[in-house]
């Protein structure tokens, strides 16, 4: 599974603005109970949960129910580096929508940014995210506060109409965000999007440059694919658990000598992306467990030894764990379906 990430620069520009507002590093330790600064992955990634900790903990300490937006539109156009400057040298505004939908995850690295044509007369570009993993209010707003800050210009430039749509409530928050935005806000909404004009979409760029936009596309690429290095690393941990379970749940340190990486270096990483080893190896029994129990000639015993369990117990109570009933009565459920 996906550990969703933010660039380390959200998290610089996060720390600094709660520094700014009088709140110390100290104090901020002291709530979250570990340094933000030392979950810093060696992409220079963040846990997007460690970031979302982070803010909520600054809200509530400096009693602000607008920190995300504040904090937000105070962040630099640092973090959208590569990004930026692929929409000033796209020929078109749209060509420069276009790249922030494809590359937004190099900021944030969960859902995707969606654009699409309301009407004739109205575009809308939205954060569209997984409906179980929504990310936290404060978040949100600190995603889209920014993203407005950043690309403002653009907007006044060529949008004569915007407004700013949030899919939660605004507790009261209505008169503050609109003034923070310097835009409509609603609440409420089915997405959280910005709504603007759609003739932007047609309006020339300022620094039109097709041979610098390749390229930097390009590169973007790269950096897109390097956001999933890590995923490849739990897949093939797990990959490898699958293969050694019938022996027995294999050591960390069987695992990193078979990939070829030093034990404290594969932990470091798996803590990287807030995965433990114990629950690899419990995800990989519980993915392997589904295609042994269809298999009608295995008996429970039988099963249990490839899965790597000591004894038939232990995988019947992880099994129930899992799917929330025996697994007896599981096969009874499928060989009558």
């Amino acid at each position: 599974m996906r550990t969703p990430t933010v660039c380390k620069e959200y998290l610089d520009n996060l720390l600094e603005y709660l520094e700014g507002q009088g709140l110390s590093s100290r104090q901020l330790q002291s709530v979250l109970r570990l340094n933000p600064l030392s979950h810093i992955s060696e992409q220079g990634r963040v846990p997007l949960r460690l970031f979302e900790m982070t803010l909520d903990a600054g809200a509530n300490l400096l009693g602000d129910p607008c920190l995300g937006a504040k904090a937000g539109t105070h962040c630099s156009r640092t973090p959208w580096g590569m990004v930026n400057y692929l929409g000033m040298s796209a020929s078109n505004t749209r060509e420069a929508v276009d790249a922030m939908q494809r590359f937004s995850r190099l900021l944030i690295d969960h859902g995707d940014m969606v654009l699409s044509e309301v009407n004739s007369s109205t575009a809308c570009l939205s954060w569209q995210q997984p409906p179980r993993q929504q990310a936290s209010v404060h978040v949100v707003e600190f995603f889209f506060a920014n993203w407005y800050r950043v690309n403002k210009p653009m907007l006044d430039r060529g949008a004569t109409r915007r407004e700013v749509h949030f899919a939660h409530g605004a507790q009261g928050r209505e008169a503050e965000m609109e003034a923070l935005f310097e835009a409509p806000v609603s609440f409420g909404k089915k997405l959280n999007a910005v709504h603007f004009g759609r003739e932007l979409l047609d309006q020339p760029t300022l620094y039109p440059h097709p041979g610098i936009h390749k390229s930097l596309e390009q590169a973007a690429l790269i950096e897109l694919s390097n956001l999933q290095f890590e995923d490849r690393l739990i897949k093939d941990v797990r990959d490898c658990i699958v293969s050694q379970l019938a022996d027995g749940v294999p050591r960390l340190e069987d695992i990193s000598a078979q990939l070829g990486i030093a034990p404290r270096t594969l932990q470091r990483r798996l803590n990287n992306t807030e995965t433990s080893y114990k629950s690899l190896v419990d995800d990989a029994r519980k993915e392997r467990s589904l295609g042994l129990i269809s298999r009608r000639e295995l008996g429970l015993l039988e099963i249990s030894a490839e899965l790597g369990f000591s004894d038939q117990s232990a995988f019947q109570k992880a099994f129930k764990r899992w799917y929330g009933q025996a697994p007896g009565r599981y096969r009874m459920m499928l060989q009558s379906a």
